[in-house]
């Protein structure tokens, strides 16, 4: 079984600041329409996401208008929701 390519053919890396060996790399794949968001810890991949390439204009919405250092999320200007997802946490 191939292992996981070091770095991404088309993307980028950044770096966690508390931790210079955690990493998160985005990987584009423009012939399957995907952006691959994945979480690194040294060498090794812990976890991928596929984001849909139609989806990535509105995550990096959802990046540029987070809220400041400092700033209350109340007082952040309101995002799109698509309504696919349940933004309330469950009460067992």
């Amino acid at each position: 079984m191939p292992g996981a390519s070091p770095l991404p053919k088309q993307g980028d890396v950044f770096f966690d600041r508390r931790r210079p060996d955690r990493s998160l790399r985005i990987s584009r794949h423009p012939d399957a329409g995907l952006v691959v968001l994945s979480i690194w810890n040294g060498g090794v991949c812990q976890g991928t996401f596929q984001l849909p390439a139609d989806q990535a204009g509105m995550f990096a919405e959802a990046l540029l208008h987070s809220p400041p250092r400092g700033v209350a999320a109340e007082t952040a200007p309101e995002l799109f929701r698509t309504g696919e997802y349940d933004t309330q946490p469950r009460i067992a």
